[in-house]
């Protein structure tokens, strides 16, 4: 094998083996004190944040796609496709634009800025998927959707932004050089 299928077959496999240990992560979800009991929270984007931080966007977003898929497969997620589907967005909106502000202006200065960045960016995904896409899927009345995604989606999703980012930059100065190796 040449040098180059060897350096993608180690890329692959450590997308597959970042998205399995989001996977693990993801299966150990509880709820949020004070909000509705079906958002519940994980640290499942964790890996995928650092698979994206240290191999770029693509990479991050293939480690929740693998996430995703396996949960999916398992039949843990109570909420079904439906629920696994806004994970993933949840997920990946804030690991693709992490990593995207991360390789173009954080990269060797300061992670926060890109967790911010990832945060707000998935505080807006989330919120205009809940309010179009998957609330109205879930059968929520029209009149209710604004009241629950201002009074717990949108705090769950700044709290999960938080909760990730803190675990993130503990550990990614730890795995960056193991998994780029």
């Amino acid at each position: 094998m040449n040098n180059e299928g060897s350096v993608k077959t180690k890329v692959m496999v450590r997308i597959a083996v970042l998205g399995a240990i989001a996977f693990v992560l993801m299966y150990l979800e509880f709820p949020l004190p004070f909000l509705p009991v079906f958002l519940k929270f994980d640290f499942g984007d964790v890996p995928t944040l650092i698979a994206g931080f240290t191999m770029g966007p693509a990479a991050g977003f293939l480690s929740q796609a693998v996430k995703a898929v396996i949960f999916f497969l398992s039949g843990k997620g109570d909420a079904g496709i439906i629920g696994v589907t806004a994970n993933l967005a949840a997920g990946g909106s804030m690991t693709v634009a992490a990593s995207i502000f991360y390789h173009r202006w954080g990269k060797r200065r300061n992670v926060w800025g890109a967790l911010i960045f990832g945060t707000i960016v998935m505080v807006v995904v989330t919120t205009l998927a809940n309010i179009y896409i998957f609330l109205p899927i879930y059968g929520i009345p029209a009149e209710q959707i604004l009241p629950l995604v201002y009074a717990g989606t949108i705090p769950f999703n700044i709290i999960k932004g938080i909760f990730t980012s803190i675990a993130t930059v503990f550990l990614f100065s730890r795995f960056k050089k193991i998994i780029q190796s």
